[in-house]
């Protein structure tokens, strides 16, 4: 087969039961490594793996590349890692690690690659699909990646968000800048306590509350006050309640109020050790009922409104194992939209309800 014909595809896409439909070469086409018709075992993919160290990719034809990608036996997880791959999402996230791990070693941000990650989330908020943007951030996430991933995600919201409110360009950027770099005091805070397998005691989380003064900082004087503020602020309320400094009311600068619900909504929606995640849907009827303390009312509104708009007409599997399409979603009953499954149309209740979204 002549090797202009191969597509490569990520080594980590294969799966232990794969039915090949045809053959698999190595990263450039030249070598056999496995051919078609074969099942792929436990056994088989470590003797791929270890042929393959230092190659991340496998080639192989279209329509196997495709079966593999987009078949219907493809596990979640894979279809997961080629929206990401496709997307641009992984880069942006490798970037963001990179970002995370100079910081940890310097003690300090280096301007000049923040700002450039700043540019590549920016220049790709503009041509993904936001559904795209949406279905990278609300998937369980692995601890090692939990900061830089959260890191992006917040990035990426604050930057709808600042469409959604007609801000300037400049401002738009300057709050996906503040999404990236506010919880980078993080790389300060112990480990054992970052990554702590349950929900942190109150001796660990007076530790954890001085990350947004670590984060402040860290900033250097490249990095425009207004950047600095939201992420010295995130966690004030604007009733006075937050941390560090106890701020209320417009002393809680804007971009540290748009910078608080994009924290909120994508640590609910991501699942934790001590905690399962939330449906987008239950997170955005407790944005609606106020349920999350000392958030901008004026500002959730605006996030829920056009949040709504994208999360219509996606695919959902139900409790029972059908999959169905939101059709409507009730503004007064988030929690419960109108689901169309084939040629029946029902509002989801406590015995028949979404379980994750497609």
């Amino acid at each position: 087969m002549a090797t202009e014909n191969l597509r490569k595809i990520p080594f980590e896409y294969l799966w232990e039961g794969l039915v090949l439909k045809d053959n698999i070469y190595n990263h450039d086409g030249n070598v056999l490594l496995m051919p078609g018709g074969e099942i792929l075992t436990a056994e088989k993919l470590k003797h791929m793996a270890n042929f393959c160290a230092g190659d991340r990719y496998i080639t192989t034809c279209e329509e196997t590349f495709q079966e593999i990608v987009n078949g219907k036996d493809t596990p979640d997880e894979v279809r997961q890692k080629a929206l990401e791959n496709h997307s641009g999402y992984t880069g942006l996230k490798n970037s963001v690690d990179h970002v995370l791990q100079v910081t940890r070693r310097m003690k300090q941000v280096e301007s000049d690659e923040v700002e450039q990650v700043m540019v590549d989330v920016y220049e790709k908020l503009q041509e993904m699909e936001p559904s795209d943007v949406f279905q990278c951030i609300d998937v369980p996430r692995p601890i090692d990646e939990a900061l830089q991933r959260h890191s992006l995600n917040v990035a990426f919201l604050n930057g709808m968000m600042g469409r959604w409110l007609k801000l300037p360009e400049e401002e738009i950027r300057s709050l996906v800048l503040a999404g990236i770099l506010h919880d980078i005091g993080k790389t300060r805070i112990p480990e054992e306590v970052l990554y702590a397998p349950r929900k942190l005691n109150d001796e660990e989380f007076a530790i954890m509350k001085h990350h947004p003064v670590y984060s402040y900082e860290m900033l250097g004087a490249e990095i425009a006050e207004e950047v600095k503020n939201a992420v010295l602020q995130h966690h004030e309320k604007i009733n006075g309640r937050g941390y560090p400094m106890r701020l209320s009311g417009e002393d809680v600068t804007l971009f540290a109020r748009v910078t608080a619900i994009s924290d909120v909504y994508d640590a609910m929606v991501s699942e934790r050790c001590y905690k399962e995640a939330k449906l987008p849907f239950d997170v955005l009827e407790q944005f609606r009922e106020e349920e999350f303390d000392g958030l901008d009312q004026k500002l959730i509104a605006v996030f829920v409104k056009n949040m709504l708009l994208y999360y219509k007409q996606k695919q959902v599997l139900m409790s029972d194992g059908t999959v169905g399409d939101i059709a409507y979603i009730p503004s007064n009953d988030i929690s419960y939209p109108i689901v169309n499954v084939g040629d029946m149309v029902k509002q989801v209740d406590e015995h028949w309800y979404c379980v994750r979204i497609m």
